[in-house]
């Protein structure tokens, strides 16, 4: 099978950051290729979530207020994320 290329991988970030709940929009940033032997990635990408504090008073807004969160997710070689988490809470490797 060949390595997956930059565009799988894009869509790959993309299509699972979509599908979670809170996730209105999904923006992926930046991609580097780990390790080209075993075909892992890491990609960086940046999801707006409602404003929790707006929420919780339920105050009247004309627009929904969203929150930018950078996000951290490595995926493989055959495009499954293999881990992933707010960046702010990873640690650098």
């Amino acid at each position: 099978m060949p390595a997956a290329g930059i565009d799988d991988v894009r869509n790959a970030v993309y299509d699972f950051l979509k599908k979670q709940m809170d996730f209105r929009e999904v923006s992926v940033v930046k991609l580097v290729s780990v390790d080209t032997e075993k075909g892992t990635w890491e990609a960086e990408a940046e999801v707006y979530t409602p404003n929790k504090a707006i929420l919780a008073l339920e105050l009247p807004v004309q627009r929904e207020v969203l929150d930018c969160r950078d996000y951290l997710l490595r995926v493989d070689g055959q495009l499954k994320i293999i881990a992933y988490g707010p960046k702010d809470s990873v640690g650098e490797s």
